[in-house]
């Protein structure tokens, strides 16, 4: 049917659509803001550094910034601990705008907030935590970086003039301390650090913008922290800048009004105080030794007012000369020329007054005396002394004695009791005191070619046989001395003269010129003796005592001898007292002997040469007491031994046997560490014994089991000597042993010194041939050196080739096979010994010369004991 076809479906015409569903945009721009967003974040991200700190104080990753004047330009991303758990790494990135100041000469460094009583520093470390500063530099791009400790001396700390201090420390002083002029802050130190040299402190300091025009070339910068106080006669001073000054230290400045401008990070010293700053014309001062002068603020005055001061002083580069750095009021230029002169002031306190007695407490202080001369700016500061020599008709000498006698600086010269100068200077030249005198130009005819000068001062007495006579100077000289002269001679005036200890030795200088010889002898105590007891030879009086006087060791005499008989005095003149009556008992009766008539009366002293006799003690004749005790006392030697031991006062020296003298005294002598022993040999034996070549030693009892010697020396030991033949001579060596008829001289060197002593023997087939005489070490205490002699009839048995072995104690060998035990004779058991052999050769090696040297072996080889070496004397 129609109606069945009617029902069948249409047919469909499918077709692909070929363009693209909008949903896939959503997709595309969500990939295409990503890109952005991961391009943007690298662009933002700009450079990754690594910068080292030594402690990460402060440092929190992705919230630390980096800055550059203010400006952040970049940010801390990790903060990370070395291997070693020493440093710290900081991981950072720049922002693109700054990463062009990454180059090795730009530094980084962490700002933290600072407080003082100044003020406060990194405000804004304090709101927003710490921060690292960035500056650039110049060199190569990197991206490793150190970071230092602080902010750098050369980056101020804002805008400004940037100069540099120099101190030579730092004192009070710290960063953030304020800059003043005219007490107003117009600054700041912002860093300090020492000079290349370590030796000067170098302070960095910004001066704000609006006030860099008041430092000049001219400025002069001062330390005002903590406060000044000046005490004198007008009272107490006390300054000090400001309290904050006062505690945290503060620096000030001011400049004259001719001052140029300056470029950054100018040099200027900072002066310790406003008074060392010297602000003026600088001039310099050469100063006297001693000038007791203020070194920070003595005056420096002109007719009594002050028109500058010292502001420092110091040695100059050589180290030669005091110089004292000062500053004069511009005002006064013109009186700084090269005829000025600068004077010391210094104190003078005397019983006729006072002058300057404010120095003794302040330091002497200068005066200007003007000249002229061309403009100068370098000055030599004189004293009163130097002024008046320079002054015409002055007359300027020396004196000398060998004592200052409390003469000092100042004393005054007097002639008739009125000062015509004084004395300028007092020094030591060598073995005599110098005093350097100044004689007003008024009185210099009172000087002449013979005029004597002496003490004058004290209370005299004169004791003589008229009786006393004591005479009172004025007041002024009982406390302090004067000298006083006598005028005489030609008008021309000596260049030094002697200065006498008093007016009555000054006479007898002048009777001794006159046809006098002057001897000081010296004796135990006074003899009865006076001025003007007679001096005699053989009954002859030739000369009298003109005084006496007590010292130290006893008393001293002096004696005038007239000139005609003064060859009467010899090398062999004995001095003895010829007073009163002299009566001698023996055996064989009495003897007296009665003085001339003026000796009975006034004492008196005779000498006569007389051999054999020690007739001096330190330099001076000796008086002995009589002319018996003078022949009984013999010779005076002086002995010098290592210790004394053994020995006592009243020792005898002997010679065979005989006792020729004693030991009169022994002292220590600490400085050389050894004993100085005084002996008395007796008249008849001191003409043989006192000469060179005389030896000494020790005696002391030997007791061994195969030699007894010396038993007298049991009891008590002594000195023996041998008798030398050369020259005389009082000084000696004292030895500890008895020298042998020595032929010969070696020595030995070993490792060790064993039981080596002096007086060990040395031996040949077990005969003793010689001995050791001393053991030493060598210079470089490296082995000891055995100083051993050879007797005479035994020296042709050493030969160059010998050889010397140590035979003293026991020697025992352990080996496989026993016991071996070597000793030698029983006396080398207990005293010791050297061996020594002579190798068979032929011909015969020579025989060894003196001091040869040979090393001593610590035992015999078993050869050297087998060699049966004949040996001819040559």
């Amino acid at each position: 049917m129609n109606n069945g076809n009617n029902n069948q479906p249409e047919p469909v015409d499918i077709r692909r659509d070929r363009s693209i569903s909008p949903l896939w945009l959503l997709p595309i721009l969500a990939f295409a803001l990503a890109g952005w967003l991961v391009f943007k974040a690298v662009n933002d991200a700009g450079q990754r550094i690594q910068i080292h700190f030594n402690d990460a104080a402060g440092l929190i990753a992705g919230r630390t910034t980096i800055r550059y004047q203010g400006l952040e330009v970049g940010i801390v991303r990790d903060v990370t601990l070395s291997d070693d758990l020493e440093s710290i790494y900081v991981e950072a990135d720049i922002y693109p705008e700054a990463v062009q100041t990454l180059n090795t000469g730009t530094r980084f460094w962490l700002v933290k907030p600072k407080a003082s009583i100044t003020g406060i520093s990194g405000l804004d470390a304090l709101v927003s935590g710490n921060y690292i500063a960035l500056q650039p530099g110049e060199g190569e791009a990197t991206q490793s970086f150190t970071a230092l400790d602080s902010q750098p001396s050369d980056t101020p700390i804002g805008a400004g003039l940037s100069i540099q201090l120099r101190a030579p420390d730092l004192g009070s002083i710290s960063i953030g301390s304020q800059v003043f002029y005219k007490k107003i802050p117009v600054g700041e130190v912002y860093n300090y650090t020492l000079s290349n040299n370590n030796k000067r402190v170098l302070i960095d300091v910004l001066i704000q913008p609006q006030y860099a025009d008041l430092v000049t070339n001219k400025s002069r910068f001062w330390n005002v922290s903590g406060m000044s106080a000046n005490i004198n006669f007008n009272g107490v001073d006390v300054q000090f800048e400001s309290l904050s000054a006062m505690i945290a230290g503060a620096i000030a400045f001011d400049s004259p009004d001719e001052g140029r401008a300056i470029e950054d990070n100018h040099l200027f010293r900072l002066y310790p105080d406003l008074n060392t700053a010297g602000r003026g014309i600088a001039i310099k001062v050469e100063l006297p030794e001693n000038s007791n002068i203020n070194a920070s603020g003595a005056p420096i005055v002109y007719r009594g007012l002050q028109i500058g001061q010292i502001s420092d002083v110091k040695l100059d580069e050589a180290r030669s000369k005091v110089i004292a750095h000062a500053a004069i009021e511009p005002s006064m230029s013109d009186l700084l020329n090269s005829g000025s002169s600068i004077l010391l002031e210094e104190a003078e306190v005397s019983l006729t007054g006072v002058k300057n007695i404010g120095n003794l407490i302040r330091g002497n202080f200068l005066t200007l005396i003007p000249g002229e001369g061309e403009p100068s700016r370098l000055f030599t500061a004189i004293t009163k002394d130097e002024l008046q020599e320079k002054q015409h008709g002055v007359a300027t000498f020396d004196l000398y004695a060998d004592s200052s006698h409390g003469i000092k600086r100042g004393t005054k010269i007097l002639h008739r009791g009125i000062a015509v100068g004084r004395v300028t200077h007092v020094r030591l030249d060598k073995n005599k005191v110098r005093f350097s005198v100044i004689i007003n130009a008024e009185y210099t005819s009172l000087i002449g070619s013979a005029s004597r000068f002496y003490i004058d001062g004290g209370i005299k007495a004169n004791l003589s046989s008229k009786g006393l006579d004591v005479s009172l100077p004025p007041a002024e000289q009982l406390i302090s001395n004067g000298i006083s002269f006598t005028s005489g001679g030609s008008k021309k005036i000596a260049k030094s003269y002697p200065l006498y200890q008093s007016e009555r030795l000054a006479t007898l200088a002048a009777e001794t010129a006159k046809g006098f010889a002057r001897f000081t002898l010296v004796a135990d105590e006074l003899p009865p003796v006076s001025e003007g007891s007679p001096v005699l030879y053989r009954n002859m009086q030739v000369g009298e005592v003109t005084s006496y006087a007590l010292t130290a060791s006893g008393v001293t005499l002096s004696l005038n001898i007239e000139n005609k008989y003064r060859h009467l005095v010899t090398q062999k003149t004995v001095f003895w007292n010829r007073s009163g009556v002299e009566v001698e008992a023996g055996l064989s009766g009495v003897k007296i002997t009665a003085s001339p008539v003026a000796t009975l009366i006034k004492g008196g002293v005779a000498f006569d040469d007389i051999d054999g006799v020690s007739n001096k003690q330190n330099g001076r004749f000796k008086l002995y007491s009589s002319l018996k005790d003078a022949r009984n006392f013999g010779q005076e030697i002086q002995l010098t031994a290592s210790d004394a031991r053994a020995l006592a006062v009243g020792t005898e020296i002997r010679y065979q046997g005989i006792a020729i003298g004693k030991i009169t005294a022994i002292t220590p002598n600490f400085d050389k560490g050894n004993v100085n022993i005084s002996a008395r040999l007796f008249p008849q034996f001191a003409d043989v014994i006192a000469r060179a070549g005389s030896y000494f030693w020790i005696v002391k009892p030997k007791l061994s089991l195969t030699e007894t010697k010396n038993l007298d020396s049991l009891l008590s030991s002594y000195i023996s000597v041998t008798p030398g033949k050369g020259i005389k001579q009082q000084t000696f060596k004292l030895g500890s042993a008895e020298l042998l008829d020595s032929g010969l001289t070696v020595v030995l060197e070993s490792e060790k010194r064993n039981s080596i002593s002096e007086g060990t023997p040395l031996l040949y087939r077990d005969i003793q041939v010689g001995q050791v005489v001393k053991v030493s070490l060598g210079d470089l205490a490296d082995r000891v050196m055995i100083e051993a002699q050879i007797e005479q009839e035994y020296r042709h048995l050493v030969r160059k080739d010998s050889v010397f072995w140590n035979v003293s104690g026991v020697d025992v060998s352990i080996g496989i096979t026993g016991a071996t035990i070597n000793s030698g004779t029983v006396d080398s058991l207990i005293r010791g010994g050297i061996a020594f052999a002579t190798p068979e050769a032929h011909p015969l090696a020579p025989i060894a010369k003196a001091d040869s040297h040979f090393l001593l072996h610590k035992q015999a080889k078993s050869e050297w004991k087998d060699w049966r070496t004949a040996i001819p004397r040559d």
